[in-house]
């Protein structure tokens, strides 16, 4: 029931979000409304640092499992700090992802506070009602600036588990909507003949960074169809964290790729897209690849194969991600004779390896 009820209210704000013209509340989906800087900051609303610090904490503790998995980092800032009061009278809060839990002196349902905050208003500016539940809600990265008068822009319930405690994918469902990805179930492409379950599969056709993923944090519960989703604590899956790692490259972006480049003349080199071998949907998440040998190109795939005579040739390697953003290694290919290959890498790597 619990999960039927959450879903249903899902599906209200979802109604009302179209109904506004707004963008839908929607991992490895991209939400089409871009992503925070790598540096987030966040806060939370009210009293809830002395009224709840327990739960502050583990919100806190929560996300970091996103920083383990891509250049982000929280920057916790602790409560939100005070509006500034605009020359129109409108509020702007600081705060990138700023976060209202139950039991606070902040408002947990009802009206969205601050001046100037568009959030469940009709086109007459009067409030809708269709905040007036417990359930869980987040903005999008493109949001940010739009919703700088709302007091907060993330609604984060008490979701547990048998014992009480909070689920730990509840939290992460929600900060990455938060980042900028949609609900993975959402997808044209899930597994209906797996699961037939109502509100399992939808009209998303773009986007897919990585294929369909029915343990990511961003999928709902289906729990007839074995589908835990955003109600347990495993932490984002594997494909969770290539998405986001894509989503949230490094300050200096290399070009990844896997495959060795030291190699016999008799055997060929072979390397290819690491973003490919570790699962991205490589026609949507990156494009304009570029294998370079001296200065030639070899290939303009997400792979390289070829032969090529012993010597040393320079390695440039380079593609962009969907979001246009350019990514480039240099190195070097030696290619030895087997002669060479044995003197120079197997005798070597022999003589280090441990007595038994």
């Amino acid at each position: 029931m619990r999960a039927l009820n959450l879903r249903s209210l899902w599906t209200g704000l979802v109604l009302l979000a179209a109904a506004l013209g707004a963008r839908p509340v929607h991992a490895s989906l991209y939400w089409y409304a871009g992503v925070q800087g790598s540096t987030p900051s966040v806060c939370f609303v009210g009293d809830a640092l002395t009224s709840r610090p327990a739960r502050v904490q583990q919100v806190v503790d929560y996300i970091r499992d996103f920083e383990r998995v891509a250049n982000i980092r929280f920057n916790v800032l602790g409560t939100c700090p005070a509006p500034t009061v605009l020359a129109n009278g409108n509020h702007w809060h600081g705060g990138d992802i700023r976060v209202v839990i139950p039991g606070t002196s902040s408002a947990f349902s009802g009206r969205v506070p601050g001046n100037g905050c568009p959030m469940f208003l009709d086109a007459a500016g009067n409030y809708t009602g269709e905040n007036n539940h417990g359930g869980s809600w987040s903005n999008s990265p493109a949001d940010l600036a739009t919703h700088r008068g709302c007091r907060h822009n993330l609604k984060l319930g008490d979701d547990a588990d048998a014992l009480g405690v909070p689920w730990k994918d509840h939290t992460l469902h929600e900060f990455g909507h938060a980042l900028g990805l949609r609900h993975e179930h959402e997808r044209n492409d899930v597994h209906f003949s797996l699961c037939s379950a109502s509100g399992y599969g939808g009209g998303a056709n773009s986007g897919f960074i990585t294929p369909y993923d029915r343990y990511s944090v961003m999928h709902y519960e289906f729990l007839g169809c074995g589908i835990h989703g955003n109600y347990g604590h495993a932490g984002p899956s594997s494909w969770d964290a290539l998405a986001l790692h894509i989503m949230y490259p490094e300050p200096v972006r290399v070009a990844e790729f896997v495959g060795r480049t030291v190699i016999r003349t008799t055997e060929a080199l072979n390397l290819t897209s690491a973003w490919g071998a570790r699962g991205a949907n490589l026609s949507f998440a990156a494009s304009a690849f570029s294998w370079k040998l001296s200065a030639v190109t070899y290939s303009t795939s997400s792979g390289l194969v070829t032969w090529l005579g012993a010597g040393t040739y320079p390695l440039q390697f380079s593609h962009s991600d969907f979001l246009g953003r350019t990514y480039a290694y240099s190195g070097t290919v030696k290619v030895l004779t087997p002669a060479d290959f044995t003197k120079q890498v197997v005798a070597p790597v022999a003589t280090r390896l441990p007595l038994l």
